[in-house]
């Protein structure tokens, strides 16, 4: 199951603090182009923005990314 979108892990994703591969290359497109995004722009609402995507993303294809869900709050 998929933390809220509040939940403090989601800003952790989308600036690099928490780290995880996936075997999928789309899931590390995501996260290293919200990484560098991030970096270009730090602002709150960039990260929200980000935050949102990311979280759109996982939503959608929640059967497709179940381990890289699961592995989100370890």
């Amino acid at each position: 199951m998929l933390p809220e979108i509040d939940h403090p892990v989601w800003a952790e994703i989308v600036t690099g603090k928490k780290r995880f591969q996936s075997n999928r290359p789309t899931f590390n497109l995501l996260l290293q182009s919200n990484k560098m995004n991030y970096e270009r722009d730090p602002s709150p609402e960039n990260l929200q923005a980000l935050i949102a995507r990311t979280y759109s993303f996982l939503s959608q294809y929640q059967a497709l990314f179940a381990g890289e869900i699961a592995s989100i709050l370890e």
